[in-house]
């Protein structure tokens, strides 16, 4: 999943190569939990849906690692970033409910604990928000890069792009790719995921504002007042 990057902790200075090798074992974890490992046909559940799953995933990987290398090589960066600095708490239990995803891919490919939510009509439109996430977080992250590769002591407020939508475009795509994938998998794991992930991100923005409001000063609660959080004209 999109999320599973900035779930792990910069504790050390770790280089980009270790940084997205992480990334594709997980990654790799997951397309395995589909196999049918003493069937004639071991693949049966990677079909037409977690396919196209993997294959934007895997967009979204070679994107980050085309990108980010400047983030991931400076460790202040890297920590700015990651928000490592003013909510290490976060990322731990992110790193943790990763992992627990895979249960997500176990039940898709082996439980099928709820089958009534395994309707194409339902998976298209997961597949459809997912791609969307997708985009959005490619299109936050050209911004972003760009953001924290410069002198982090003088960097300005980002409002322009994504960031004129809304004030977290990228916690707006990471939530928007775990709905998706939740209607993709048809699980309902997936549901408690997002759950989660919903309490998490409302905690991580309460406490990244705060590291703003210290950062910006008064330009941030103007900027605030202008646009939402997440959604446009509703939070």
């Amino acid at each position: 999943m999109p999320a599973v990057a900035d779930s792990i902790q910069p504790r050390r200075r770790r280089s980009p190569r270790v940084f997205f090798f992480l990334q594709l074992v997980y990654q790799i974890t997951a397309l395995l939990c589909l196999r049918h490992w003493r069937s004639a046909t071991p693949w049966r559940d990677l079909d037409f849906f977690s396919a196209s799953f993997f294959v934007l995933t895997a967009v979204l990987l070679a994107y980050h690692i085309r990108f980010n290398r400047g983030i991931l090589e400076s460790q202040e960066a890297l920590r700015e970033a990651s928000g490592s600095t003013f909510d290490p708490a976060t990322l731990r239990r992110g790193s943790m409910l990763a992992i627990a995803d895979l249960s997500v891919f176990l039940d898709y490919g082996h439980w099928h604990l709820t089958p009534a939510l395994r309707t194409p009509g339902l998976q298209i439109t997961g597949l459809l928000l997912y791609g969307c996430a997708v985009a959005g977080l490619m299109w936050t992250d050209t911004r972003l890069v760009r953001h924290f590769q410069g002198d982090l002591h003088r960097r300005q407020l980002m409002t322009t792009g994504p960031f004129a939508v809304v004030r977290h475009p990228r916690y707006a795509s990471l939530l928007l790719a775990k709905l998706g994938i939740t209607l993709l998998f048809a699980s309902v794991f997936g549901w408690m995921s997002l759950l989660l992930s919903v309490l998490l991100i409302r905690r991580r923005i309460r406490l990244e504002e705060i590291h703003l409001l210290e950062i910006f000063g008064p330009d941030y609660p103007r900027y605030t007042a202008r646009r939402a959080r997440l959604v446009p004209g509703i939070y």
